[in-house]
């Protein structure tokens, strides 16, 4: 596990989280995944969310017990970086990103924060989907990077940027932490 990046107390992106045994089985789970499981985002998200992509998230919803999940939740939980209290619900998802796909220009109002797990093996710059983000001074973007995690403290302006003719979707879990700060 490798801090890459950090906005103290806001935004941490962290490198080699799982170890490479976990992330592979993960990877394989996520991209063997039934297409048909997955659920269109179109009619869930506020228009907002949607606004000027040509393609919504797909989205399902995963057993929180499945191993490499409880993994990451324990990792999330002792991480040397900034660890995270689950006192509500550990829900993670996958979001699975295909041509057009992207995420407008929001900040998670109403979680305490949300994490995303990068599992791509190979994505090429040229193919977009970096979250870009605005916070204070702090301006910049996240690349798609496989096996890294990033955690973002609510609220904090971000968004995906539309994924651009990628070969495969852009894969990633998410989970959101809920209840008081």
């Amino acid at each position: 596990m490798k801090l890459v990046y950090k906005i103290p107390n806001k935004l941490y992106y962290i490198g080699n989280f799982l170890d490479y045994s976990t992330y592979k089985k993960l990877h394989y789970d996520v991209f063997t995944f039934k297409k048909n499981n997955l659920k269109s985002t179109k009619k869930d998200w506020e228009p907002e969310l949607k606004h000027g992509y040509k393609n919504c998230v797909d989205k399902a919803g995963l057993d929180k017990n499945y191993l490499p999940f409880q993994k990451i939740k324990i990792l999330l939980e002792n991480n040397p970086f900034h660890r995270i209290n689950f006192k509500g619900e550990f829900k993670p998802a996958i979001h699975s990103m295909k041509d057009g796909a992207g995420i407008n220009w929001h900040d998670d109002s109403g979680h305490i924060y949300g994490i995303t797990y990068y599992i791509n093996r190979r994505w090429h710059i040229k193919f977009g989907g970096e979250l870009m983000f605005s916070y204070e001074n702090n301006k910049g973007f996240i690349p798609i990077s496989p096996n890294s995690l990033l955690i973002i403290k609510a609220p904090m302006m971000h968004k995906v940027a539309p994924v651009s003719k990628s070969l495969v979707p852009r894969k990633t879990i998410q989970i959101f932490v809920e209840g008081k700060k």
